[in-house]
């Protein structure tokens, strides 16, 4: 049996406090919906409604985490890419940084992201094998249209990765836009719904408010059986507790109220709890990811949604405050890797982003690619039995000379993890001493975009979902 070291943030005494506090918060306090008709739905199922406002019942709640399948499979266009929950290997799975405006190119160059910039990424990541799934970057170049940025940006990742796609939509009115040029990929709604290349991220406005726009996704991916990662953004100290406990708590809870409106309308719906937290520095007010105590509120999150309720969860695994590539960000980001990995999130992700998710960076992308793989060795553990620990030959006492020919080391050798973009200490290479980290980097950088971009789909499915987005700008941008 292979055994591996487990970070459980929580006593089972203060996990049980913890998701009956959440669920407290639901029934007590309720939640405030601008929304009619999910509100209508929710009500015929046995909520209390008032107005805009909804109180769960314990029955409601129950009944919905029942549904809430405990495996499932997220998939990518080609089936090559295609993702297991729970992972049938015990690790995690990893996406990229979301919603980031800005992109920094390899020469330093920072800007509004443009299409072009969002292509270049997503055939980095068709070739990144420790990059599991990819989310929508925020293109917002003044060339793009406005109202239609998410539209435009899910035409570009439609068509270009070959990876499961995560969407945060910007504008209610793009939401059945979104879904339609999604269902034209899959080759229509039915096989969508039987093979989701997709899923969508709603969100809190915190603590437990729901705005049209998120009320809006989660009724119609329900109702559509599309797979939803709903989502809490809140900062502690802001708009949630300053404690890491209190602001995990809004989350949880707000993740948790969301989860059972998308079980009531569509029961066996796949969902991902992803409650992404963040801390304000009350000596400057701005909003920062990297600090402890909010690592340890993520590490509550992920055992309260996995153990509490054997619901799939996902959080931040990678990222930093820092506005560069410096020792502050490569501290930051594998620091946080190594503490969420030891947790039992299913999902980390946050790869390629520094400046606190505003700025994504394809070198940064290339490194958490070589630092994910780190952490899945780190999650996956040792065995320990006399085979692993060679305890025969050590017995025999056969170590007079070198351990380097036998049998063991030949059987095992290859076992050891070698991160492929580090220095190995081949001396004399007094070139390859004087080299960076980074310096490797851009090397694969150099590899991975001179290879040629392959099609996703065939030329009538892309002139398809073209021809959905122009029509949704043409109508959005009215």
């Amino acid at each position: 049996m292979k055994g591996r070291i487990k970070i459980n943030a929580m006593s089972e005494e203060e996990l049980a406090l913890f998701t009956s506090r959440m669920e407290q918060l639901l029934i007590e306090r309720g939640v405030s919906i601008d929304h009619p008709e999910l509100m209508n739905i929710m009500e015929k199922a046995g909520c209390r409604i008032e107005g805009n406002h909804m109180w769960f019942t314990k029955e409601v709640i129950d009944k919905a985490i029942a549904a809430v399948p405990e495996a499932f499979t997220l998939y990518s266009p080609d089936g090559q890419h295609d993702m297991t929950y729970p992972h049938p290997e015990g690790k995690f799975y990893t996406r990229t940084n979301t919603g980031a405006p800005y992109y920094c190119n390899v020469d330093g160059n920072k800007h509004q992201g443009t299409l072009d910039d969002l292509k270049e990424w997503y055939h980095l990541t068709n070739q990144l094998d420790n990059i599991s799934f990819v989310a929508l970057p925020s293109a917002c170049d003044p060339s793009i249209p406005s109202k239609s940025i998410d539209v435009c940006a899910l035409e570009v990742a439609l068509t270009s990765s070959k990876k499961h796609i995560w969407i945060q939509p910007y504008e209610a009115k793009n939401v059945s836009y979104l879904i339609e040029m999604c269902q034209a990929a899959a080759g229509g709604p039915d096989q969508l719904r039987e093979k989701p290349i997709v899923s969508f991220i709603s969100c809190s406005v915190p603590v437990l408010q729901f705005k049209y726009m998120d009320s809006e996704i989660i009724l119609r991916c329900a109702q559509a059986g599309i797979p939803v990662q709903p989502c809490a953004l809140p900062a502690g100290g802001a708009n949630t507790p300053v404690t890491a406990q209190g602001t995990a708590l809004a989350a949880s809870a707000d993740v948790l109220a969301q989860i059972v409106m998308l079980e009531t309308i569509c029961p066996g719906l796949p969902v991902i709890a992803t409650p992404l937290l963040f801390s304000m520095d009350m000596r400057t007010t701005m909003t920062i990811q990297s600090n402890t105590e909010i690592t340890f509120g993520r590490l509550i999150c992920m055992q309260a949604f996995e153990q509490g309720y054997n619901i799939r969860c996902h959080s931040y695994g990678t990222g930093t405050d820092s506005l560069k590539l410096d020792g502050q960000n490569m501290i930051e980001r594998t620091s946080l890797i190594q503490a969420m990995a030891m947790s039992d999130a299913s999902v980390l992700g946050g790869a390629g982003q520094v400046e606190t998710a505003m700025t994504i960076n394809p070198l940064v992308l290339i490194a958490d690619d070589e630092i994910f793989e780190i952490a899945q060795r780190l999650r996956t553990g040792l065995e320990v039995s006399d085979e692993e620990m060679d305890f025969e030959e050590l017995l025999a006492g056969n170590d007079e000379t070198t351990f380097l020919a036998t049998k063991h080391t030949r059987r095992h050798y290859k076992k050891m993890h070698m991160p492929k973009l580090f220095y190995k200490g081949k001396i004399p290479n007094l070139d390859e001493e004087n080299r960076e980290f980074m310096d490797r980097v851009k090397d694969k950088y150099d590899k991975l975009t001179a290879n040629p971009v392959e099609p996703v789909f065939s030329e009538e499915t892309i002139n398809k979902i073209h021809d959905i987005a122009e029509n949704a700008i043409k109508e959005l941008e009215k």
